[in-house]
C-alpha cells in the first residue's frame, strides 16, 4: 500500500490469541475510503485467521475520539486503530513529515518519501510498543485556493485548513487564520 502527504496508519499492541476480539476506532464516517478500507481489512483479518482474530471497526468518532486514538491504542485501551498520525506532530514532528506542502507531489513521490520514512516512523512507534500494519495514499499535500496566489503575502488574512501542528504554523507564518 503506498502512503501519501498524509499519514494515517494502523496501529496494534499485544499479540492475537484464539478467538480474539478487538475494538477498533477510527475517526471518520463509514463513509470515507478510509473506514471502508478499515472494514476490508477487518474482514481479510477475520478470513486470514479463520475467525480467531475478530476486530469490530467503531467509525465516526464513536468509541475514542480522534485526538485520544493514539494514546488509546499506546496505553493499551484498544489493540489495534486508525488515525491521521501527522496530528501527533506535536508529540514528535516525524509524525509530521509528510504534511509539508508540495514535499512528496504524486503518488510516486509520495511513495518514495513514505520508503525513506517508514524505518524511522516505524522506529518511533515501536518506541510506544506499537506497529504499523498499513499506510494509506492520499493527494500530495498543497495550497488550493479560489484565486490565483502571486506570492505568500496573497495569503495573509485569508481562511487556511489546517490538519496537524505543522500545518497550523504554516498557516501562522503566512499570515493566514488557520481552520
Amino acid at each position: 500500500m503506498i502512503i501519501r502527504s498524509m499519514l494515517a496508519f494502523v496501529l496494534a499492541a499485544g499479540t492475537a490469541q484464539a478467538q480474539t476480539k478487538w475494538d477498533m476506532p477510527t475517526p471518520y464516517s463509514d463513509g470515507e475510503f478510509h473506514t471502508r478500507n478499515v472494514k476490508q481489512f477487518a474482514e481479510d483479518v477475520k478470513a486470514s485467521t479463520k475467525g480467531a482474530i475478530e476486530i469490530t471497526v467503531h467509525s465516526n468518532n464513536s468509541l475514542i475520539k480522534h485526538p485520544d486514538i493514539l494514546r488509546a491504542v499506546s496505553t493499551g485501551q484498544v489493540n489495534i486503530a486508525e488515525f491521521l498520525l501527522g496530528q501527533f506532530a506535536n508529540e514528535d514532528p516525524v509524525f509530521a513529515a509528510d504534511n509539508v506542502p508540495f514535499v512528496a507531489p504524486g503518488y510516486d513521490a509520495a511513495w518514495k518519501f513514505y520508503q525513506a520514512q517508514k524505518p524511522t516512523l516505524e522506529k518511533k512507534l515501536q518506541g510506544r510498543g506499537l506497529r504499523l500494519l498499513y499506510a494509506v495514499a492520499w493527494p500530495g499535500q498543497g495550497l488550493y485556493t479560489k484565486d490565483p496566489l502571486k506570492s505568500a503575502a496573497d495569503l495573509k488574512g485569508q481562511k487556511m485548513r489546517t490538519y496537524s501542528p505543522l500545518t497550523s504554523r504554516l498557516a501562522e507564518l503566512l499570515g493566514a487564520s488557520g481552520v
